[in-house]
């Protein structure tokens, strides 16, 4: 792909992994609260399956600085009506010289080539200027993910600790990934499986789920940079696994809970308050000050959970759609 027209200070071009560190700063500069490394974009760009369809491009600037990105591809991690997955941003400081409009234009027919039904994408809601644009661009909104941050140093764990006495009297007891592995064989594909069945009660805009291949969970969860197995809690009846939650500690940045689930057959008695107040103390004593969840305004249980729990809204990432022409 390249685009020389001189009427632009930029051209379009494929995306090449040396685009890393400016695709990094970007992001740090538009999501300053949630950073990245080079070292963690590397390892998402080496562990993206390869038999997934994606088209990406970037936007190079006069002087070589690369301050556009854009990707059209299969968005592997859920399953959808139809629906590929839209990627862009610009550099703040390059902004309203058509880099933009330009890579939207150079990825999006991607997904109708490939008989994609619509296109989604997403952004913060306090993202004015991304809002305007998706909107400008013929998306529209089908669903909002809340993100809240919950403070550890002023969290006080006295009026919920009850659960632990509930799971108890119930014949459950807790346990991570770290402690399991040297007792269980197959303890991290048995992660995979109970994680697999309690994402799949987890509701998605648009009517999507969440699921994924075993390979693919692995690298995000197990050998990601972000994984600490001592941070991925399990709930145990006997020798059944029946609920989980992880933190996910991204360097450099807030950590954030990246799954919470309970068998259905399990819930109600208290599991989850269990698992995410242990988190909590796991946290605390690695130093950190707060944690983040992400949920859609559709999960009404797990928002309930966080709003007694204490957890402060932030703002959220709406999910746009584009329905093919």
């Amino acid at each position: 792909m390249s685009n020389n027209q001189t009427s632009r200070p930029f051209q379009l071009r494929d995306f090449r992994p040396t685009d890393i560190p400016d695709f990094v700063e970007a992001i740090n500069l538009v999501y300053p609260d949630e950073p990245s490394t080079v070292e963690q974009m590397e390892y998402w760009e080496s562990s993206y399956p390869k038999d997934n369809p994606r088209l990406r491009a970037v936007a190079e600037w006069h002087d070589g600085k690369t301050i556009g990105f854009a990707a059209c591809f299969n968005p592997f991690w859920m399953v959808t009506p139809g629906a590929y997955w839209l990627e862009m941003l610009v550099h703040p400081d390059y902004r309203r010289h058509g880099a933009g409009s330009a890579l939207l234009a150079a990825v999006e027919p991607f997904a109708w080539q490939q008989s994609a039904l619509r296109l989604w994408s997403n952004g913060r809601e306090d993202h004015l200027d991304g809002v305007a644009f998706a909107e400008a661009h013929g998306y529209h909104r089908i669903g909002i993910r809340f993100e809240s941050v919950l403070d550890l140093d002023t969290f006080e764990e006295a009026p919920f600790v009850s659960a632990f006495d509930r799971i108890d009297a119930a014949g459950y007891t807790l346990t991570t990934l770290a402690a399991e592995r040297p007792l269980v064989a197959d303890a991290d594909r048995r992660l995979f499986d109970l994680h697999d069945q309690v994402m799949i009660d987890v509701p998605f805009p648009g009517g999507a789920y969440p699921k994924t291949t075993y390979e693919q969970w692995r690298a995000w969860a197990i050998d990601s940079p972000t994984s600490d197995h001592d941070g991925m809690f399990i709930a145990k009846q006997g020798d059944n696994w029946v609920g989980l939650t992880f933190v996910e500690m991204p360097p450099g940045g807030s950590p954030f809970t990246g799954s919470t689930g309970v068998l259905r057959a399990h819930r109600g008695r208290g599991l989850a308050m269990a698992l995410k107040l242990r988190s909590f103390r796991f946290l605390r004593e690695h130093g950190y000050h707060q944690v983040r969840a992400h949920n859609d305004t559709a999960n009404p249980p797990i928002l309930e959970l966080n709003r007694k729990l204490g957890y402060r809204r932030l703002p959220g990432w709406i999910t746009w759609e584009k329905t093919a022409q």
